[in-house]
This record gives C-alpha cells, structure tokens and sequence, in this order.
C-alpha cells in the first residue's frame, strides 16, 4: 500500500505477502518501542536539456540538432533564435529535415516544451506544433508567410494536426498571415501566454525534483498503531 501526501515523501507499506522474508530482521535493533524501521528510496528527477535552434541553421546544424535529440531524455526545451528568411533551396532542404525530426520526436518518449518569443514562422512552426507544452510571451506571432510566394509547408501542417484544427490550419496556409499568441492559444497551438521563464521554472520544479519513498513493513506499522492505540 502506498500512501502519498503532496510535499512530502511516499510511504509505501510492504504486506508480509509482497515479500519472501523480512526485510527489516536486521533493522530492528536499537529502536525503542513503538518506532518503526524504514528504508529510504531515492529516484532521481527528469534531466533537462536546453537545444537553441537558429532560424537559419545549415543543415549540419540540423543533424547535429537531430543527434540531441535522439540522445536526449527526460524534458527537452526547445527555444528558436532569430527569424527565418526566404531561400528556397534550403527551403526545400529544410522540408526533408523537418519530417526526419517530426519521426524522431513520434518515435521518442521524451517531453518537449518549446518557448517562442518573437517571431516564429515557416518550417519552425513544428516546434510549436509536436511539443507537449508550447509557451509564448505575449509579443509572439505565429505565420506561414511564404505560402504567398509559393511555398507550402507540407510537413509542418501534418505535425499541427496534433494540435489545431484542419479549418484553422487551412486559413493559416492559405492566406498567409499572422496570429498573435492569444489567437494561436485559442486555436490550440499554445498551450501558456504570459512570463514563459516563469511557467518554465514551474515546469522544471514539479517534474525534475527527485523522488523520495520511505518503505515500511505492515507487522511493524501494526505494532507501533497498537502502541499508540494503548497509550
């Protein structure tokens, strides 16, 4: 049976049927009525990597990207630096590289959170759109601005259906414009708008602190419950 109080560590009671022998038979020794021996269990926190992607990396960038990525575990923040201009060769190479990292993050139980302060635009968008936490400030804006010279993010609309709606992803590749952080928080795509650093250090907090789980034997608990129940 495992007991859990927010703030405090779990406290499991082991029954004499979840285990072969005592487990505390040598623990008992020096304690005084009514304590109970217990052993302490620690489990270490979430690890936590910071991967700041520029706008306009090459594509050894990217494969350098992709190898964190694939390296790294526990929570994976996501910060794009810069905004993106045309080019359309390394538009055109950038489509293939976003979908080998679409596949990477599908195929990885990791837990991204992407921040965007700025501008994030073009294939970037992906961020927002696979992260499992996507924060904005409230100068953000969201856009596809080179489908009005002919581009078409293919990619990066199939990871957006993760998170928005085949209308709202239609009007944003169709007409080209821009959504501040509070319309792209109503369509889905973000998911905080406000001081991201905080809500970040609120993130790392409640999943990165280590776990702590005191075990005790049920005889014992039964024992120092009687005692009590006689004093």
């Amino acid at each position: 049976m495992a007991l859990i109080v927010p703030g405090q560590p779990a406290q499991l009671i082991l029954d004499e049927d979840d285990v072969v022998e005592d487990p505390f038979k040598d623990r008992r020794h020096g304690l005084a009525p009514g304590e109970v021996p217990t052993m302490t269990y620690t489990e270490a926190g979430m690890q936590v990597t910071t991967i700041e992607i520029p706008a306009m990396a090459d594509k050894k960038i990217w494969e350098h990207f992709m190898q964190v990525l694939q390296q790294s575990s526990g929570i994976i923040v996501l910060r794009s630096l810069g905004t993106a201009v045309w080019d359309k060769e390394l538009y055109m190479q950038m489509q293939e590289v976003m979908t080998e990292v679409c596949e990477i993050v599908d195929s990885r139980p990791t837990f991204i959170v992407n921040i965007t302060t700025g501008d994030l635009r073009s294939l970037a968008m992906a961020f927002a759109a696979f992260s499992d936490v996507s924060l904005a400030s409230p100068d953000a804006t969201f856009g596809f601005p080179e489908v009005r010279i002919g581009g078409l993010p293919a990619c990066v609309t199939v990871a957006m259906r993760k998170r928005v709606s085949d209308d709202n992803i239609r009007k944003m590749i169709t007409d080209g414009l821009p959504v501040n952080a509070r319309e792209a928080q109503r369509i889905g795509l973000v998911d905080f708008v406000g001081d991201v650093e905080a809500e970040l250090s609120r993130i790392i907090f409640k999943n990165c602190k280590p776990k702590v789980t005191n075990v005790m034997y049920r005889p014992d608990c039964e024992k120092a419950w009687q005692l009590q129940g006689n004093a």
